[in-house]
């Protein structure tokens, strides 16, 4: 049995009101659209928004054809008008309860974040519907389910301001940890571990609590400085052209709607050189994302292995990592944007490159044994959700601007609030094969 906000599934037929004589008209459109409200929410959790039909939605909602279009221009409608009305359904659950739970604003929190849990495990169709579905749907959809991330963040400040040591916190640190949080449990929505996050959930806030606010403000530098600047490599070869072009064409329109015609056009290759490599567009994407992942790491490695000091090699690695992203935006967008309407394979070859990324940080752990060990993950959550707040909202020529930002995020729950401030802001240059020069203070 699925569970929806309007019902359980297996129930929405029932709950028809028949159209005639005496009727309120108002009342049966009402009850029609509740109906396929609830019915979306069930029937794209269960087969995902891409194979999802109308004629799936109709007969699950018990709602005739001519009725679905009468409230809906399209699929695509009917599901932003699910969206919408889960984001209002949900604020008050998530959001008021901030205002409604007396004590600190510690205790306000912790219970914004129970009351979050609260909710996905209540409803699981609803939480892969509006934290996993939701991006195959587009940007537009994606704005819907922001609109609570961004009342969180609001929530979120505001309470700092009540402690002396975070009042003031910049307003990227708490969008990075707040996105953090929601990538926690995107993961584990999407691989159905929803049982595990009452339980995370005070683990988290103890981490968001474990940053105070940077003794000065984080710089943001405005240009990639010229030693982290590589160039891309000019693709020859068809298998690489390919790879190019698909590239080129998620960073444009995204993957849903990228076409293998398309790629082999953009690639000057016919469709049997396409096939001859790739069996079809998710095996074509998944090589590009793994080669562009690749490419991520030969450039970020040599930067972490060069410095021996531990929190100045991080630093190092941090600021080249972004510098790379910023100097190749479309391999930029397609690693931090367009992977997310992409199909499980796709998050599954994510989380391998991420976690290679998460290495790096075993060795802070192992010199500084006190961290929260969820910093790991929330890490690497929180300086992906920044980066993805940024491709969407600002652009991916700007990314360095938040290097300091994310390193800052990284080494604080390790090596404390001002060291993390001044490795962050410090203008340490490594080259690759030797120590770091400059003041790194």
């Amino acid at each position: 049995m699925t569970t929806t906000p309007w019902g359980d599934a297996d129930s929405l037929r029932s709950r028809k009101l028949s159209p005639g004589p005496g009727k309120n008209q108002k009342a049966v459109l009402a009850n029609q659209r509740e109906r396929l409200l609830g019915a979306t929410v069930a029937v794209v959790a269960s087969k995902g928004y891409d194979a999802t039909r109308v004629e799936d939605i109709l007969v699950m909602a018990g709602v005739s054809r001519n009725a679905f279009y009468k409230l809906f221009s399209s699929k695509r409608d009917c599901f932003l008008a699910t969206l919408e009305a889960i984001e209002q359904l949900s604020r008050p659950s998530v959001i008021d309860v901030v205002a409604k739970t007396p004590g600190s604003w510690e205790d306000k929190l912790a219970a914004m974040l129970d009351a979050l849990a609260a909710t996905i495990v209540a409803q699981p169709a609803m939480a892969r519907v509006a934290w996993i579905e939701v991006y195959a749907a587009g940007p537009e959809a994606i704005e819907i389910v922001e609109r609570l991330d961004r009342s969180v963040e609001d929530v979120v400040a505001a309470a700092l301001e009540h402690s002396p040591t975070r009042a003031g916190m910049p307003r990227d640190v708490v969008r990075a940890v707040v996105g953090g949080v929601r990538k926690i449990i995107h993961t584990r929505v999407r691989e159905n571990r929803i049982d595990e996050l009452p339980a995370l959930m005070p683990q988290l806030f103890e981490w968001m609590c474990g940053y105070h606010t940077p003794p000065e403000r984080l710089r943001r530098p405005r240009r990639v400085p010229p030693e982290l600047v590589a160039a891309p490599p000019t693709p020859h070869d068809p298998r690489d052209r390919i790879l190019a072009a698909i590239t080129d064409l998620v960073a444009e329109q995204g993957y849903p709607d990228m076409a293998i015609t398309e790629i082999a056009a953009r690639a000057g290759v016919s469709l049997t050189t396409f096939y001859n490599h790739f069996d079809g567009k998710e095996a074509a994407f998944l090589a590009t994302l793994d080669v562009a992942q690749r490419q991520v790491f030969e450039a970020t490695l040599p930067y972490f292995t060069s410095v021996s000091d531990w929190p100045t090699a991080v630093a190092a690695a941090s600021r080249a990592f972004v510098a790379f992203l910023a100097t190749h935006p479309t391999r930029a967008q397609l690693g931090g944007v367009g992977v997310w309407a992409t199909s499980p394979a796709g998050f599954e070859l994510r989380a391998r490159g991420m976690a290679l990324f998460s290495a790096l940080l075993d060795e802070g752990f192992r010199q500084y044994p006190d961290t929260n060990p969820v910093a790991g993950e929330a890490i690497g959550a929180s300086v992906d959700a920044l980066l993805f707040s940024w491709l969407r909202h600002e652009s991916a020529e700007r990314l360095y601007e938040i290097a300091p930002t994310g390193t800052f995020i990284t080494l604080a729950p390790f090596v404390g609030t001002e060291r993390a401030c001044q490795l962050a802001n410090s203008e340490v240059l490594v080259t690759p094969g030797g120590e770091a020069s400059g003041d790194p203070s």
